[in-house]
């Protein structure tokens, strides 16, 4: 589907992530000013793939907000919701680790995944998750010092646990769509850059990484998604016209 796909553009992807770092730092971990920058660029791809006019975009931001949407087990606020004439029909969650990663790693997970049942047990809602983190993971400790006691290097082992997910069946807790993004983070400029996955990873896992959780491949199936939506719903139509 080469219309979604040209639609990423890492740059300004990358300068998205920058503005939310400086927000973050500006403003604290607390802050909802650090999600707006990344918020709106995730929304303005989803634009660009629910462009018809009757799809309705919900997200933090100047003019919008979050929707909350009706779980399985409780109503839970969606980072980016898509609606058709006022119905959720496509969920997104946007995660951005910048520090601490892995004392929370299993949180992190458990919690992704519990956050996806909620709603994906719903019929016919597909939750997609998006997780931004820094490769080189600053530590601050218990004493949350400006200075990090030290940096922790995000590594195989840390991803192959969402990898693992992805290929696994269909189930609520997994991710209809799951995407991962590493990044190098300039505590003095802001500069964000990618991660070159090969030489941090070797050659098949970095493969492997990009041919089931790149961004790249993340918005192509949300496209695809986007057009099965529509032709299921044109058949419905169709249906009902003729009973």
């Amino acid at each position: 589907f080469k219309y979604t796909i040209m639609i990423y553009n890492e740059h300004l992807f990358l300068q998205a992530i920058s503005l939310s770092f400086q927000k973050y730092k500006e403003h604290g971990a607390r802050s909802t000013e650090k999600l707006k920058p990344l918020h709106l660029a995730v929304a303005d791809l989803l634009k660009e793939i629910w462009h018809e006019s009757n799809f309705e975009l919900h997200y933090l931001g100047t003019g919008s907000k979050e929707k909350t949407v009706e779980g399985k087990y409780h109503p839970k606020d969606i980072d980016i919701c898509v609606t058709d004439e006022g119905k959720p029909i496509f969920c997104l969650g946007i995660k951005f680790i910048t520090s601490n990663y892995k004392q929370n790693a299993n949180n992190y997970f458990e919690n992704m995944m519990g956050e996806t049942a909620n709603i994906q047990a719903m019929k016919d809602l597909h939750y997609a998750q998006l997780i931004i983190m820094r490769q080189k993971m600053p530590y601050y400790g218990i004493n949350k010092l400006e200075i990090p006691e030290k940096i922790e290097v995000i590594d195989e082992k840390d991803l192959n646990k969402y990898l693992k997910l992805s290929f696994d069946a269909p189930q609520a807790h997994i991710p209809h769509f799951l995407g991962i993004f590493l990044v190098d983070i300039n505590e003095q400029n802001y500069l964000t850059t990618s991660c070159n996955l090969p030489q941090e990873f070797g050659k098949e896992f970095a493969d492997l990484l990009d041919s089931k959780l790149s961004l790249a491949t993340f918005f192509k199936e949300i496209g695809n998604y986007k057009r099965y939506f529509i032709y299921t719903k044109l058949q419905e139509n169709i249906q009902e016209a003729e009973d």
